[in-house]
């Protein structure tokens, strides 16, 4: 069922050869896995973001084949997500704090629509060390990547089509499109995945990371296949918006 649900969703998968993807360790329940648990605070983070990526690799796929510019915006739609929803969970929910004093809330005179700015939600986004920009371009400086998107302009972007047709809507060529809008991959995909990235976080502020360590994994996982610069594009143009936006519906499915 839940296979058959994302391939209506998607479509039909381009033939894409399906690259290996390592999703767990043997040993983990060996005496040095207990080691590097307790010598790595992200232990349980990085498992956590290897596990997500598996496990919508494996819906994402069909005939052995991947959409990889769809997976790689659904991760991103999601890790941008998560970040909103990290600061919420820390500040609003547990603190009892309003919006208006967590974020900068800015309603749409154009559809009503309200979206979310700030500080605390920059930080897990692009400005931490374990931020979703961090280590997406991380990754894909490995690949070999030399020079940068200009994150900035996303932003830009991202700010001046507020309460526009074109918000959220990445701005990638036709032909390296995913199959859905990044607000649709949250809405279907955030209630089935959110459950099991909060299993592995200590604290909401580990959430974005989980998602940030299944974008390196479908990155490293897919080299060879697309672009780093084009593969990077499409994950932020993904991210920044739907960090910006609160979809209720989302949290019931």
């Amino acid at each position: 069922m839940f296979k058959s649900l994302f391939n209506k969703v998607f479509g039909t998968p381009a033939n894409i050869p399906t690259p290996s993807l390592t999703t767990s360790n043997s040993n983990e329940n060996t005496p040095s896995a207990d080691l590097a648990q307790n010598q790595d605070p992200l232990f349980g983070v990085k498992k956590g973001g290897k596990e997500i990526a598996a496990k919508l690799f494996t819906a994402m796929s069909a005939e052995k084949a991947i959409h990889l510019e769809s997976l790689l915006s659904a991760l991103g739609a999601l890790a941008g997500y998560a970040c909103q929803i990290s600061v919420r969970e820390a500040y609003v929910v547990q603190q009892g704090r309003p919006e208006q004093e967590v974020f900068i809330v800015v309603k749409s005179q154009q559809n009503g629509v309200t979206y979310f700015f700030g500080d605390l939600l920059n930080k897990p986004l692009a400005e931490s060390r374990y931020s979703v920009w961090s280590l997406a371009s991380g990754a894909v400086q490995k690949l070999g990547l030399q020079q940068l998107i200009d994150l900035h302009d996303i932003f830009r972007h991202v700010t001046d089509t507020l309460g526009g047709s074109e918000f959220g809507l990445p701005r990638i060529e036709i032909e390296h499109r995913a199959k859905e809008t990044p607000i649709n991959y949250v809405s279907f995909l955030w209630p089935k995945l959110f459950p099991l990235a909060q299993a592995y976080c200590k604290s909401p502020s580990d959430l974005p990371v989980v998602f940030g360590v299944a974008i390196q994994e479908i990155l490293f996982a897919s080299k060879g296949l697309i672009e780093p610069q084009l593969a990077l594009r499409i994950v932020m143009e993904s991210a920044v918006p739907m960090s910006k936006i609160y979809i209720p519906e989302a949290l019931h499915g």
